[in-house]
């Protein structure tokens, strides 16, 4: 892309900006990506000037980005294209003060130029941050130059998620609109339909005649620590399963979509969604931790963490057993979950094929043919076989077929953000989340959440540092 682009992060002096975003900004720029022409420009409460703005990003580099990307003449060149504006979120005058900063910075570029507005902000100013983005001219509904990027949460359950989208649409159309989900900008999952649908060894036994069951896992070695008093109002469900993993679920099962196109790809993604039947009750359990020890390291019950009540439901742990009502999945369950203080960290898609019928070795001992593809830490894939062992006898063994990106590929793992702010820019919108899809999601999860919300659903204890509650593995 040619074009000039500016780049505005709302929420520029907060943690995500300083020490994700920036730094990924900067990457994309020594590689080449960026338009040869582009600004950034923060926008905070934050007072502070263009110089104090940029002495904390560069501060945020040197600290986030590798040592040897770091050139002094590319970094100065970097900060120079960064300015920063201090105002409220909902005021129209800050906003229309903010556009004269743009235009006169961008003076040089020329009446065509590409503006991406990045939202890390809080959910409780996200409504008037729109509003005054409209009101004071800095958006034109429909303008496909004009991009918004939605950090989530998208929503609390249903019914907000759907008042969240109205107040977004009095301002941008939905092929405007970029709700980001990080996970999908890792190289394993953009990586899951190239492995589907451009090996032909796997597409013909990706179906319910030829696998088991698929477990979809993010598990954290982590405690709470100080985040006890957002994740107390949100649990693992609303953290981490309602949108990465249901995510990652709907690229494993869909049908390949007809080309590669953001609209394709939303339609098949979306199209398994409504064949999730809606979760029994036995379908879902939920754990909270205990004390234990996670990493060598003691770690408190989670009602002993700051800002957690002491007699908190919330789910730290949950498991949920999914049904996807079509020919290619009917029976085969999806199984996704995902806990804080676990054994380990890692995020992981386990596809368990059936063994084979009527096979001569049934008599030796052996497993069936598994497919591990990692996330994080090391992405990769492992693929386990039954193999001889060498030697008179007819012995076998399980072997691993182990494939990492860091051995395959003589190149740096990009960042997640890196990918999806570049395809924010060039208006790309394949790894975003729909609005469509973002209802589905809900729909599904939003009936068991009230339930833990109001304290109605049974919660299993789990010691800390073990792998969660025996009730979550689902026979």
């Amino acid at each position: 892309m040619n074009k000039p682009v500016s780049v505005v992060i709302m929420g520029a002096s907060g943690n995500l900006a300083l020490t994700k975003l920036l730094p990924s900004l900067y990457t994309l720029y020594t590689s080449g990506a960026l338009p040869a022409q582009f600004t950034i420009s923060g926008y905070a409460r934050t007072g502070m000037t263009h110089e104090e703005f940029r002495a904390k990003v560069k501060a945020n580099l040197m600290d986030s980005v590798e040592e040897t990307q770091l050139v002094e003449s590319l970094v100065n060149t970097f900060i120079s294209k960064i300015f920063y504006h201090a105002g409220n979120y909902g005021s129209v005058e800050d906003f229309g003060q903010l556009k004269t900063e743009l235009d006169e910075v961008n003076a040089e570029f020329g009446d065509d130029i590409k503006r991406v507005f990045y939202l890390s902000i809080p959910p409780a100013v996200f409504e008037p941050v729109i509003n005054s983005l409209r009101e004071s001219n800095l958006v034109e509904k429909g303008n496909l130059d004009h991009f918004v990027v939605v950090e989530k949460p998208f929503g609390y359950d249903t019914d907000s998620a759907r008042e969240l989208n109205a107040t977004i649409e009095q301002t941008f159309d939905e092929s405007q609109v970029c709700r980001i989900d990080h996970y999908l900008g890792k190289e394993a999952i953009q990586n899951l339909m190239v492995m589907r649908f451009a090996n032909i060894i796997f597409e013909p036994v990706w179906n319910r005649n030829y696998i088991e069951s698929v477990t979809i896992s993010w598990e954290e070695d982590k405690a709470i620590g100080d985040r006890g008093g957002y994740f107390d109002d949100a649990g693992i469900i609303r953290d981490v399963i309602q949108n990465h993993l249901l995510q990652i679920l709907a690229l494993v099962a869909m049908e390949q979509p007809s080309e590669l196109t953001s609209d394709e790809i939303a339609s098949e993604k979306n199209r398994v969604l409504r064949k999730i039947t809606p979760f029994k009750a036995e379908d879902v359990v939920v754990g909270q931790y205990t004390d234990g020890v996670c990493s060598g390291r003691s770690v408190n019950s989670y009602r002993d963490e700051p800002g957690v009540p002491k007699d908190s439901m919330r789910d730290t742990f949950a498991a949920v057993r999914c049904e996807i009502n079509n020919q290619r999945w009917s029976g085969v369950p999806f199984v996704v979950k995902a806990g804080k203080a676990m054994t380990k960290s890692c995020t992981e898609i386990i596809i368990q094929f059936k063994d084979v019928v009527g096979s001569i070795f049934a008599n030796q001992p052996h497993h069936a043919n598994k497919l591990v593809i990692r996330v994080q830490p090391e992405a990769g894939m492992i693929f386990n076989i039954t193999n001889k062992v060498p030697g008179k006898g007819m012995v076998l063994k399980d072997v691993k077929m182990d494939f990492t990106y860091n051995s395959g590929f003589d190149v740096a793992m990009p960042g997640a953000y890196e990918r999806l702010l570049l395809d924010a820019i060039n208006g790309d919108k394949s790894l975003f989340i729909s609005y469509d899809e973002l209802i589905q999601s809900w729909e599904l999860f939003t009936p068991i959440l009230k339930k833990i919300d109001a304290g109605e659903n049974e919660v299993h204890f789990y010691r800390a540092g073990t792998s969660g509650p025996e009730e979550a593995d689902f026979k």
